[in-house]
Order: C-alpha cells, then sequence, then structure tokens
C-alpha cells in the first residue's frame, strides 16, 4: 500500500495492516521471548511499560513503514505512550465469539475525569498497533473491528445500547509480523483463541505530543487528584528506565525520551531553579 492508500483507509475504515513489517525469523525470535517473559507472571509485568521488562520489539518501534503513518497523521513530534505484551492462551472447546461487546481504549472512554466526555471529536489523538508475532486468525481469536465506527462520536463503553452486534464487524487475520494499525477511536475487541497455540502480540500506542498522558503516571500530580475523585483509568503506565532506554537506537530514543524515569527526578535544588528561575522569561 501507498501512504495515500494507508492514510484512506485510516480516514474511512478507521485501519489498515502494514504486512511483513518483522521478518518471519524476526516474528519467531520475538514471540519465544515475548511469551517466556509473559509466563513469569502478572505480578511483574505490571501496567503497560513492557518495554521495562523486554526490549525484543525495541529495535523495530521506529520501522520507516509504520512512522511515516504516525508522522502523517500525529506529527513530526509524535511519541510512543504505551506498550503491552500480550498473550492469549488457547481456550478448550471454546463456541465461536458472539457479535457485539466492542469497546474503545482510553482516553476515548466516557466516564471518569481522565477520559474524554460526552461526544467524541472528529480528531486523530492516538494510533492503536498491534505487533502480530504469531498469525492471526479466525480460530486463534484475532482481534475483531468495527470499520467506521471511529465516526461514531460516541465510545461503546459508556452505552450499553451498543454493545450490541455491530453490522461492520470484521475479524483481522494476517501473518505473524505483520502489523495492525487503527484509529484509537475504532471500536474492537480480542476475541477468544479455539486453535492449539498461543496468540501473542504487542501493543503500541502512538500519540502526538500534545496528549496529556499524566493522568496515567503513577504518582505523579495528576495521577493523585484522579485517584482521589475515583477516576483512575484501569492500569498504569509507569515510566521507562533509563537503563532500559539507554539500549534503544536513536530514532526509538527519539520516541520513547518523554517517558524516561530520569526526565522526571528532580533535585531540591532543581526543582527550586524551575520554580524561581525569572531568567526563562526575560
Amino acid at each position: 500500500m501507498t501512504l495515500e492508500e494507508k492514510l484512506l483507509s485510516l480516514k474511512i475504515e478507521g485501519f489498515y495492516i502494514e504486512e511483513s513489517v518483522l521478518s518471519p525469523t524476526q516474528a519467531a525470535e520475538a514471540y519465544v521471548s515475548t511469551k517466556a517473559t509473559l509466563q513469569e507472571g502478572s505480578g511483574r509485568i505490571f501496567g503497560s511499560t513492557f518495554l521495562n521488562h523486554n526490549q525484543c520489539l525495541a529495535p523495530y518501534l521506529a520501522a520507516p513503514r509504520i512512522m511515516e503513518v504516525v508522522v502523517a497523521m500525529l506529527g513530526s513530534s509524535a511519541r510512543i505512550i504505551s506498550t503491552s505484551g500480550n498473550l492469549r492462551e488457547p481456550t478448550a472447546q471454546a463456541e465461536p465469539d458472539p457479535p457485539g461487546g466492542l469497546h474503545v481504549d482510553w482516553p476515548w472512554g466516557q466516564s471518569g475525569g481522565s477520559y474524554i466526555e460526552g461526544q467524541l471529536p472528529d480528531v486523530v489523538i492516538n494510533l492503536t498497533t498491534f505487533w502480530m508475532l504469531t498469525e492471526f486468525s479466525q480460530q486463534n481469536g484475532a482481534t475483531i473491528v468495527a470499520p467506521g465506527t471511529h465516526k461514531a462520536g460516541k465510545n461503546p463503553n459508556g452505552y450499553p445500547e451498543l454493545k450490541q452486534a455491530r453490522p461492520t464487524e470484521y475479524q483481522v487475520e494476517a501473518a505473524a509480523g505483520s502489523v495492525l494499525v487503527f484509529d484509537g477511536r475504532l471500536w474492537h475487541k480480542g476475541g477468544t483463541n479455539r486453535s492449539a497455540s498461543d496468540r501473542v502480540f504487542w501493543g503500541v500506542n502512538y500519540a502526538p505530543w500534545w496528549l496529556n498522558c499524566h493522568a496515567r503516571r503513577p504518582h505523579s500530580v495528576e495521577h493523585r487528584i484522579q485517584t482521589q475523585a475515583g477516576h483512575t483509568p484501569t492500569g498504569h503506565w509507569p515510566y521507562l528506565r533509563s537503563e532500559v532506554y539507554e539500549l534503544f537506537p536513536q530514532p526509538v530514543k527519539q520516541l520513547l525520551r518523554h517517558w524516561v524515569d530520569r526526565e522526571w527526578v528532580m533535585s531540591k535544588a532543581e526543582a527550586e531553579a524551575a520554580i524561581w528561575d525569572v531568567s526563562y522569561f526575560q
């Protein structure tokens, strides 16, 4: 697909599939590494900063075919705001997924102080990408999307009547190494794995520089405000450890610098200087 075709698909359907971003060998190696990390236990893999625990996909996160779309949609200062590892194990004798039950992820929910409330604006705030380390098929519960729903102006999370089946529901099928790219407003859900093998993928969220993510950052002021108001979003996005950040190639560092722990830790002297230094305004 050309860049123009990708952008048109995102505008009309709300998603497209970028094939062969990873070679079969790269996908297979990342699958083994990711699965091993996830099987260490959910107690250690907390929140959505999977890069702190596993870096196997890091060299590819600034892949040119992905970044040309990210930059076109979100601007040249776009960044990565979350990474997650996902393992969907087989479910013995499971029935096919019934239609309906779709959802939209943060920040598009319509309840709580850290979500967008009311009518959703017709603007792209984030691009979600699912990096397939195994094939996505109907049998193994590949992601189900409802094309065009990114223009609906509502999130089915807050409207039970919208949880009904949508006539446009479509199950995304693609080979390992492909990347599903979709507008963050697109209604979607995960399917049930009825195969004999795991389905493993990374979720990587790209956003413009101006999207406020601090309500998801543990111990930030805004996180405390939301917690006290009872509006804390499900899950947290801990800071990226400095020693992990230093492992990445420069193009990937540019996407992640805003997230590094050392960028947010200040000494008392630095904090006082930030408060009282008036030279910035002169």
